[in-house]
């Protein structure tokens, strides 16, 4: 599994998820507007590719907002997970994305219904458009009580399993560690 899969079950989540084991993370897909790109990429968004030299001012604060959306969101759900309120700094921060996300905002027909759109192409700040807008969806429509955290690396995610009872980000990467070194541990009285 690539240290970039997508494991949240929607955007908002994933992209929290950019930032691995928190506190200390090890990998930051918002480094840079290139590195959000490929993630980006990942998650199914095209981006064009960041401008040359010359417009680099403008990208570092697109992305430093990027940033700011993103731990504002990781803030709100983490809390969620937790059984407790969203901090109100931290919704005020994803409300503030949201409402400059439909203030800019069209219709487009999908089907039956309508959905919010932005003229292409998704920039930094479109693309954070969209997040602010699934993280509202989720606080909104829920469902809250599936939103959980990795124990281990403190992803986050929305747990669509059929019994409610996913633990870990995946399975395969943190609930084999933890497990194996439980087992050591016990092998060796530690």
């Amino acid at each position: 599994m690539s240290d970039t899969a997508l494991v949240g079950n929607t955007l908002c989540l994933d992209f929290v998820n950019t930032v691995n084991k928190r506190p200390d993370p090890d990998r930051d897909d918002l480094e840079s507007p290139h590195s959000l790109v490929r993630w980006a990429s990942v998650a199914g968004i095209p981006m064009p590719p960041p401008p040359a030299a010359g417009s680099g001012k403008a990208a570092a604060a697109s992305l430093a907002e990027a940033v700011r959306l993103r731990e504002a969101v990781y803030g709100v759900f983490s809390a969620v997970a937790g059984g407790a309120e969203p901090p109100a700094a931290d919704a005020a921060v994803v409300l503030s994305f949201y409402g400059e996300a439909l203030a800019s905002a069209g219709l487009a027909r999908e089907g039956a219904r309508c959905d919010l759109s932005w003229t292409p192409p998704c920039t930094i700040r479109k693309l954070t458009w969209r997040v602010a807008t699934s993280a509202v969806r989720l606080l909104l429509e829920g469902p809250l009580d599936r939103v959980g955290e990795c124990p281990a690396c403190h992803r986050l995610f929305l747990d669509t399993s059929r019994n409610g009872r996913r633990r870990w980000c995946d399975m395969a990467v943190c609930g084999s560690r933890v497990k194996a070194q439980r087992y050591y541990a016990s092998q060796t009285g530690r």
